[in-house]
């Protein structure tokens, strides 16, 4: 039923929405390129400001007759201390800051010496430069190095006589030493904030445009209520939000301190009459469709209801209800459909048995194979005959020696318990290490530590032992040495520990191991292959080892979580 709604009103839909998208689009691409032009202009007359400023300061700094004037000014004004200001010195500066032109109009020049002293290329008429020194910003630029330059933004015009007609500045600093070593000075270069603003409405009467310094703040704008503030925006793409309303943002950075040029276009104007438009024709389609929709459905619904019914089985059956049928019968292809359908899922559940079936006895196989490799080719029952012949001469070390091999190959070939209590295999264990002495003469002692709680915990058969024989053969390359076994027991994990006192492994073998190197030898390859078969993901075997300190073997066994049976954690929570 969908899908016929859908042939007949997505086509109409589509064309009618992507139309719609394009025209906006290509509204939106026109009012962003207009901005970008704008912004291009704007850009290029601030920057020509600013740049105006910095060349304004090195033609200050880097003058040898101005500094020589500074210097002669500052020495007199040090020697007299009386506070006044030598006439010439004076006159000579202040010819020199009124003979510098500066692009826009209006700059204000100020050069503040240490102690008090300082010039300007403006009347200081009712105006108290002293207190310039008390300033937050020019303390904090007291402790920075010699050139820098601190772009401080907009404050208040400090020149009374011109407070009124431009209430604003925005404001350079940069510092510079009269004398090596000598206290900071400073030329602090302010022009007009309507110098940047007026360019604003100039070139873009039909947008908002402002100046940003690095964190956001405005430093100028149109609207001189907005100066000061600071630009937070949430935006999607071109479109952003600010001050309830949506505009489409266009940004330009400024090579000077961070700052950037940002216009902002009313998204209104820009999709208002293609919006209306589109509402209208979008509301008379959606009346055609519920009308259309209504009458469809009321025929439609008769002919899908079985459809539905297979539909809702299949999905009971995706969740795991594998007994679930959908019984949709009929002569027709829909009952056709459903008679399939059930037939089907009555094959598949017959295939997983199958499947499990098979995987029982692959299991089965994979554990007879892995033991097959361990078992040993003679009979324990002739051994016991011997055992008893040397016991009866006197050779009872001879006869418990032939006790131990007979009953190590009594548990390998007694396979009707895959699972033995903890100290039966430690047990089978000892009467190895027993044939092993026996054997080689080292005298390898091993060491037993089981918990008390742990004794009776149930393991597979032949765990331990081919570990014991690891480290026998490998670790302590049958020569004297110490094997320890211990266990205890968590809240859900049985911990068995074997460590050798041999050679150990390398760091970098070690790590092959732990990255998912398999792992060579018999022995250990075997046990984590077996446990891995019967536990699964909850088993875990961990290696830790230092050449020359032996090796230590961790075994995390799930407690009361054989095949089958996932109660228990992961090993990682052991």
């Amino acid at each position: 039923m969908i899908t016929s709604l859908l042939c007949l009103v997505l086509p109409t839909v589509l064309t009618l929405v992507l139309t719609g998208l394009y025209t906006k689009n290509e509204l939106k691409n026109k009012a962003v390129a207009k901005s970008e032009q704008s912004l291009e202009v704007a850009e290029l007359y601030e920057s020509n400001l600013m740049k105006d400023m910095i060349n304004a300061f090195n033609s200050i700094q880097y003058d040898s007759e101005m500094i020589t004037d500074l210097r002669v000014a500052w020495t007199k004004y040090k020697k007299d201390n009386t506070g006044t200001v030598d006439f010439f010195s004076f006159k000579q500066i202040a010819e020199k800051l009124e003979r510098i032109t500066f692009f826009g109009g209006q700059t204000y020049v100020t050069i503040l010496l240490p102690n008090g002293l300082y010039f300007t290329n403006y009347s200081t008429y009712k105006n108290d430069l002293a207190s310039m020194y008390e300033e937050p910003w020019l303390k904090k630029l007291s402790k920075e190095p010699t050139n820098t330059t601190s772009w401080l933004g907009t404050q208040r015009n400090y020149v009374k006589a011109d407070a009124e007609k431009t209430p604003n500045l925005v404001t350079i600093v940069r510092t510079f030493q009269l004398y090596n070593h000598s206290p900071n000075a400073y030329i602090i270069m302010s022009k007009p904030e309507m110098q940047f603003s007026q360019i604003f409405s100039k070139y873009a009467a039909d947008q908002v445009m402002m100046l940003l310094d690095e964190d956001g703040k405005i430093i100028s704008h149109t609207n001189a209520d907005q100066i000061g503030l600071t630009f937070k925006e949430s935006s999607t793409g071109n479109v952003v939000m600010w001050n309830g309303l949506e505009y489409l943002s266009v940004s330009h950075p400024l090579p000077f301190a961070g700052w950037s040029m940002r216009s902002l276009t009313p998204y209104h104007s820009v999709t208002s009459k293609i919006g209306n438009v589109f509402n209208y024709v979008f509301i008379l389609q959606i009346v055609f469709f519920m009308i259309f929709a209504i009458v469809l459905l009321y025929f439609l619904n008769q002919w899908t209801k079985p459809i539905m019914r297979v539909a809702r089985t299949a999905s009971k059956v995706e969740k795991g209800f594998l007994e679930e049928r959908s019984n949709v019968q009929g002569r027709d292809e829909i009952g056709h459909l459903g008679s399939a359908f059930d037939k089907m899922l009555d094959r598949f559940e017959e295939m997983i048995r199958q499947i499990e079936w098979e995987q029982n006895r692959k299991r089965m196989a994979e554990l007879e194979l892995l033991q097959a490799q361990i078992n040993p080719h003679f009979l324990f029952n002739t051994l016991n005959s011997i055992r008893m012949r040397a016991i009866l001469k006197g050779e009872h070390e001879i006869g418990g020696i032939i006790g131990s091999l007979s009953t190590l190959l009594r548990m390998t070939i007694n396979r009707n318990n895959e699972f033995v209590p903890l100290h039966e295999e430690v047990g089978t264990v000892e009467h190895y290490m027993q044939l092993m002495n026996f054997r080689h003469h080292e005298g390898v002692t091993l060491t037993v530590n089981l918990a008390s709680d742990s004794l009776l915990e149930s393991i597979p058969r032949f765990t331990l032992q081919p570990l014991i024989e690891n480290a026998y053969i490998h670790g302590l390359k049958q020569k004297q040495g110490e094997i320890s076994i211990s266990a205890w027991k968590n809240a859900f994990f049985l911990l068995i520990e074997i460590k050798d006192t041999g050679v150990g492994i390398s760091e970098e073998k070690l790590k092959e191991i732990k990255s998912g190197t398999p792992m060579s030898g018999i022995g250990l390859k075997n046990v984590s292959e077996r446990l891995q078969i019967i536990y699964g993901e909850m088993f875990a075997m961990e290696l830790d080892s230092t050449p020359g300190s032996g090796l230590s073997i961790l075994l995390k066994i799930p407690l009361n979580a054989r095949e089958g049976n996932g109660d228990a954690p992961s090993h990682s929570g052991g």
